[in-house]
Order: structure tokens, then C-alpha cells, then sequence
């Protein structure tokens, strides 16, 4: 029965190690998408500097019609003012000169901040392309790296895998229909080692006869608390020594 015993506690280390495994791959897929969650968000933020120009080059646009036609308004009054006979007239006049001109001097102030805000934009894009262009390599990079993990992955479960059915294949049919039930109920752990009279998966104490007997290693015992087969790795250890 330490034969079986054996196998068990061999057949718990392949499982425990498949698990890990597949915890392992699950997780891969996620960390590959939050990647391309960060490829995109890089994109979108120097789509978004990219319209701000636009939208500046655009402003300047307008205020540089509206420049040229308070130019054309000026001139138009500044003409209209020689023809004038009266004074009050001409008065009029010089006073929507006036008021022109400070609308004029308004637009070109405009057209100044638009200009700095151009500048501004076009150093942005600048940086954000760059910046983009450096952390998409990295996120290339970490792709690649994270891409070849999940495929050494697949191969180690493949191999786990081979050798669970050839370890398993070894134990006794029923034993293995009571490790597979309790590896199924108890969080993957189906074998404890009883440490110090106690179980090592439920930290419950085991009655001192029980735990003389399972010392022995010469049959399936189970712990009266949890139910997993319990083994004394000390025995083990120097038979096999």
C-alpha cells in the first residue's frame, strides 16, 4: 500500500503543478489584452492631440478671413470718409473706424494665441508620437515575451498531462476514484501529510492512535476531519534514503 501511496502523493504533485499551470495560461490571455488596451488608449490619446491641432488650425482659419475682412471693412470706411461733406458725418465715420480697428486688434490677438496654440499642439504631437513610438516597442516586446510563455505553457501542460495519465494509469482504480473526488471537493488538495499528530490540509488534530497507524504508511487512512488521505513523509523519506 506505500506502493499506492506513493503514487498518490506523486499524482498530487503533477496536479498541483497542472494547476498552477493553468492558472498560469488563464491569466496570459488577459495580460495580452491589457497590452492591447494600452496600444489603444496610446492611440487614442495622440488622435486626440492630433484634433486639437486641427481644431487650432482650423480656429486660425476662420480668424484670418475675419482678419482680412475687418482689413477690407477699415479700408472701405477710410474710403467713404473723403467723400463725406459734413462733419457730423465724418465724425460718424472715424468712429466706426474706431470701432473697427479694435475689432481688427482684437482678431490679430486671437490669431497670436491661436498661433502659440498651434506651436503648442504641434510639440505635443511631437512628444506623444514619440512617447507612443517608444512604449509600442516596449508593449511589442512585452508581447513577444508574454506570447512565448504562454506557448512554453502549452507544452509543459501537454508533458504534465502525459505524465499525470501514466501516474495515474499506476493506482489502483478505486484509490483513484477517492483521490479524484476528494481533489474535486477539497480546493485541489486530495493528499495531506500528517505533521505533529495534526493534518497538514485541515490543521485539525489527528487522535493519537490514527496517527500512530498513519506512521506506518501500510494503509489508506483518512483524515476524521476533512476526509483527504494522510501519509507520514518521514517514513517515506527513509525508505527512500
Amino acid at each position: 500500500m506505500e506502493g499506492q501511496l506513493r503514487m498518490l502523493i506523486e499524482l498530487q504533485e503533477i496536479d498541483t503543478h497542472l494547476r498552477g499551470l493553468t492558472e498560469q495560461r488563464n491569466r496570459l490571455p488577459e495580460v495580452l489584452a491589457s497590452l492591447d488596451r494600452k496600444r489603444a488608449a496610446n492611440q487614442e490619446e495622440l488622435a486626440r492631440t492630433k484634433e486639437g491641432l486641427q481644431t487650432a488650425q482650423k480656429s486660425k482659419r476662420d480668424r484670418d478671413q475675419d482678419l482680412e475682412a475687418a482689413a477690407q471693412k477699415i479700408e472701405k470706411l477710410k474710403a467713404r470718409s473723403t467723400e463725406i461733406k459734413t462733419n457730423k458725418e465724418y465724425q460718424a465715420v472715424l468712429k466706426e473706424i474706431e470701432t473697427a480697428e479694435l475689432e481688427k486688434k482684437t482678431i490679430e490677438d486671437d490669431i497670436l494665441a491661436l498661433m502659440e496654440k498651434i506651436d503648442a499642439a504641434a510639440a505635443a504631437i511631437t512628444a506623444a508620437e514619440s512617447r507612443a513610438k517608444e512604449e509600442e516597442a516596449a508593449i511589442t516586446q512585452e508581447q513577444k515575451e508574454h506570447e512565448a510563455a504562454m506557448a512554453k505553457v502549452e507544452q509543459e501542460l501537454k508533458a504534465a498531462g502525459q505524465k499525470r495519465g501514466e501516474t495515474a494509469a499506476r493506482v489502483d482504480p478505486s484509490l483513484l476514484s477517492q483521490y479524484e473526488r476528494l481533489l474535486a471537493s477539497k480546493a485541489g488538495f486530495a493528499i495531506a501529510e500528517a505533521r505533529g499528530e495534526s493534518c497538514s490540509g485541515c490543521y485539525m488534530s489527528i487522535p493519537p492512535q490514527v496517527f500512530v497507524n498513519v506512521k506506518k504508511n501500510e494503509t489508506i487512512i483518512n483524515c476524521p476531519h476533512c476526509g483527504r488521505i494522510l501519509y507520514y513523509k518521514e517514513a517515506i523519506s527513509q525508505k527512500n534514503s
